[in-house]
């Protein structure tokens, strides 16, 4: 997906415009342009075959606020997985006057996510490719249906396999809080953007910022005030917490016996994680060590 923003302020004539490309197609556009509409008070009128009009819904007669045009768009080089390619890629210019300004500017917003998502094709792919998962995924009711899950690790298209697999388990996306850890993995921006349309809380607890607290406290802090509020939801809810974490980072604060706020398990992917726990003082949660299994630790055969 590309952007380019424009904006024109004649005295008479007010405007602004962006462009956004990507894949998507006409209904997908048209539905998600009229939700968004609605929650500004506008109706979104088709104009022609690639045209859309949000005009204020309780004036027939009145002049659009926001024009949303499209046409065809062939990428030079798509943005997916191997040879998985959507069918329909659309160029989109968002035009607004300025009574429109923040009906464009959530257009604009869903735009630039929804046109990072992952295909349907690729998320079909990812999991073709994680066997294990399917094979121990279960269909009937599962333990984990009463849980919530906080995990964190890179934001790699694995990733979303696993998570996928999470919700087949009977964990509801609502109940699914994944962090990134910071670092710039390639395609992070399509599964943050997936993560979101999947009805996932999608976050960054940087390393960065848990390394240098003092340069980074109001990033550290925000992070940390809404894994609180995750985790408070959750028990509110009836449901355990269950954290799955690469590096030990949330489980050596949520998971001592003295935590003020606690979590009710861990799951930990490194050797590391487990001595950063460890180092944390007595614990009052059960850890499962992922990092020593077999698992983890097995060599494929050829």
């Amino acid at each position: 997906m590309t952007t380019r923003e424009h904006s024109l302020s004649p005295t008479d004539t007010p405007t602004a415009w962006t462009v956004l490309r990507g894949p998507t197609d006409p209904d997908t556009l048209t539905t998600g342009v009229t939700e968004i509409a609605a929650r500004h008070q506008l109706r979104a009128v088709p104009s022609g075959p690639a045209c859309l009009l949000l005009t204020p819904t309780e004036a027939e007669s009145a002049s659009p606020q926001v024009t949303l045009r499209w046409q065809p768009y062939i990428p030079q080089q798509p943005d997916t997985l191997s040879h998985v390619l959507p069918a329909t890629h659309l160029e989109i210019l968002l035009d607004h006057r300025d009574q429109g300004a923040d009906a464009a500017a959530d257009l604009a917003g869903w735009l630039k996510t929804a046109l990072r998502r992952f295909h349907p094709d690729e998320l079909v792919q990812i999991t073709a490719t994680m066997p294990l998962l399917a094979q121990f995924t279960p269909t009937t009711t599962s333990a984990l249906a009463g849980w919530a899950v906080i995990f964190r690790d890179h934001y790699v298209e694995n990733t979303l396999g696993f998570l996928l697999a999470l919700q087949r388990a009977g964990i509801p996306a609502r109940w699914i809080y994944a962090l990134a850890k910071g670092d710039r993995t390639h395609n992070r921006d399509r599964v943050h953007a997936t993560l979101l349309d999947l009805g996932c809380t999608s976050g960054l607890l940087d390393n960065t910022a848990i390394n240098a607290p003092d340069t980074h406290a109001l990033e550290l802090a925000s992070a940390m005030a809404q894994v609180d509020a995750f985790i408070d939801a959750a028990h509110e809810a009836g449901r355990k917490v269950l954290v799955i974490d690469d590096g030990g980072l949330l489980a050596q604060g949520y998971g001592r016996a003295d935590a003020p706020r606690r979590i009710d398990a861990a799951l930990e992917l490194t050797v590391s994680g487990l001595k950063r726990i460890t180092a944390a003082g007595e614990l009052g949660i059960p850890v499962l060590n992922l990092a020593r299994s077999q698992l983890k630790t097995r060599t494929p055969r050829p």
